[in-house]
């Protein structure tokens, strides 16, 4: 892939499948219990809907028209961001995209207002974030099937 052709555009609602099977494609990456996959897939955490892409600004990232990765946003009540989705196929995970995504996402929120943009990550992602520089500040507790895990969250001064 030559990083000239990467396109990040607004993603549409009917995209929301192709988005949904880009979810548990990167979360298989990580090589999670398949009851694990079955439990949030069970729970929606491995999609994202129509209504989402429609209602938070949603990018995709594509190379001649095939989608390799995307991120929405949130925005909450103060004002501040959250990086509700940043998800990219597993053969793309390490490349640039990752990174073009997340900065793509922090210009978004700059220019939407947000001083701070949050991630509440993965723990397998969590270097990337601080890569990016975003600074780890607690830890959000998420049930599991079998139990709860602390999830790292982070912020981003912008």
């Amino acid at each position: 892939m030559d990083p000239d052709d990467l396109v990040i555009r607004p993603a549409k609602p009917e995209e929301a499948e192709l988005l949904s099977h880009m979810i548990f494609r990167a979360r298989t990456y990580w090589d999670y219990p398949r009851e694990l996959m079955d439990y949030w897939a069970e729970r929606g955490d491995l999609s994202i809907t129509p209504e989402e892409i429609e209602e938070n600004p949603t990018y995709v990232a594509e190379d001649s028209d095939e989608a390799l990765g995307f991120y929405s946003l949130e925005t909450a009540e103060d004002g501040s961001s959250l990086i509700a989705n940043l998800w990219v196929m597993p053969e793309y995970v390490g490349s640039e995209i990752p990174s073009s995504l997340f900065f793509h996402a922090c210009e978004l929120a700059k220019t939407s207002g947000s001083d701070c943009l949050f991630m509440i990550s993965d723990p397998n992602a969590a270097a990337f974030y601080e890569e990016m520089g975003a600074e780890r500040i607690g830890e959000k507790l998420a049930k599991f099937s079998e139990g709860q895990s602390a999830l790292p969250v982070f912020r981003l001064r912008l």
